[in-house]
């Protein structure tokens, strides 16, 4: 299979465009937003997804410590972390000196399940593998312990939940537009917020806090080249996310109805965009020890490239040791259920797809029987 990539000649067009037409940062003293390319890309972005300020920055991680500081996180403070995340979704509140508190996750949809007593000043919650967590009740739940809600969407541009943008139901959305996600300049990032006063303070951190008196900030900006290609990459969004969907839906329909294997789900009210088409294998359908080992590993014998798993829950990983605290269903998903097919890194043609359809039925017949 090639692999994955969004990248044509449009971005090639655009990026020596950028080159061509001035500085390759516009961020000066006293400015609070960057050159002609990262403007574009910011008002097209709050068009795009119907919200009122988007502030561009060079990574998704630099966005979510930006968000960080913006809602006041700091020592004494505790937030609120889905088990299940990649690493950054906590080591970047972590930065200000506030605590993380892990939670479990839904086995249907990979989100948070909820917060623990006491209230969380934030919560961040991650829109996993191209699917919404229960947003519209974690905003509840979030203006219930006037909390913060902030979502970590860097898997699920242009996905919904009740008919909303996901990245756009918290106080605070991050997007990625790191090389891997289905829009990318590279590296790059998106935060999106209604709050004026939140755009403000997002956009002081990302600038060296260069138009404030009491407050710091780093360098985090996103250079022209980079939102020269990600403007482009949101112009041809339709095409990309739909073909994505379209494709990851084609493997799923060849795959069919396996005894034992789950699917992806997908809530009602729902849209998924699949940044990886995630499995459950049911552990009871099978006579084996550890019949996720068994059926992955025929998978690959037969040539489709399986991941196992996603990461340890981030409690299992040193630098989050200290703050462990049981999630039984993450442990599960990882240890035992979960493995998906990462279209985000493979571009499967039609006669491929129906090879990967016929592998899982095959190893089926050896492994959930």
């Amino acid at each position: 299979m090639k692999p994955f990539n969004t990248i044509q000649h449009e971005e090639l067009v655009s990026a020596i465009a950028a080159i061509d037409s001035g500085p390759l940062s516009g961020y000066l003293a006293g400015r609070s937003r960057g050159g002609r390319w990262v403007r574009a890309l910011e008002d097209r972005w709050c068009e795009t997804f119907h919200v009122k300020h988007a502030v561009a920055c060079n990574s998704a991680t630099s966005g979510l410590l930006a968000a960080s500081f913006a809602v006041g996180l700091g020592r004494g403070d505790t937030f609120t972390c889905p088990a299940m995340t990649m690493s950054a979704t906590a080591a970047a509140p972590m930065f200000t000196g506030a605590t993380p508190d892990f939670c479990d996750v839904n086995a249907d949809d990979f989100g948070l399940t909820g917060v623990r007593a006491p209230c969380p000043k934030a919560i961040f919650a991650t829109n996993l593998f191209g699917h919404p967590s229960r947003l519209q009740s974690l905003m509840d739940i979030a203006e219930d312990c006037g909390a913060f809600l902030i979502e970590d969407n860097a898997q699920s541009p242009f996905a919904m939940d009740g008919g909303v943008y996901t990245g756009t139901i918290g106080h605070i959305g991050v997007w990625s537009l790191n090389v891997h996600k289905p829009l990318q300049c590279g590296e790059g990032g998106i935060i999106t917020t209604e709050s004026d006063d939140l755009a403000e303070k997002l956009r002081n951190f990302i600038n060296h806090g260069e138009n404030v008196a009491e407050n710091i900030g780093l360098n985090l900006r996103m250079p022209e080249i980079c939102a020269s290609i990600a403007l482009t990459q949101l112009n041809r969004a339709p095409s990309i996310i739909g073909g994505r969907i379209e494709q990851a839906e084609a493997i799923i329909q060849a795959i069919g109805d396996i005894p034992g294997l789950r699917p992806p789900v997908t809530r009602k009210g729902c849209r998924h965009v699949y940044y990886t088409i995630p499995f459950l294998i049911d552990v009871h359908q099978s006579t084996m020890a550890d019949p996720r080992v068994a059926f992955c590993s025929d998978l690959r014998a037969l040539g489709v490239p399986i991941v196992e798993g996603y990461i340890d829950p981030l409690y299992r990983l040193p630098a989050f040791a200290p703050y462990a605290r049981s999630c039984p269903v993450a442990e599960d998903l990882q240890d035992h259920r979960l493995f998906y097919f990462e279209n985000c890194a493979w571009d499967p043609t039609k006669e491929q797809i129906k090879k990967i359809g016929d592998a899982f039925k095959k190893a089926a017949e050896q492994c959930l029987q």
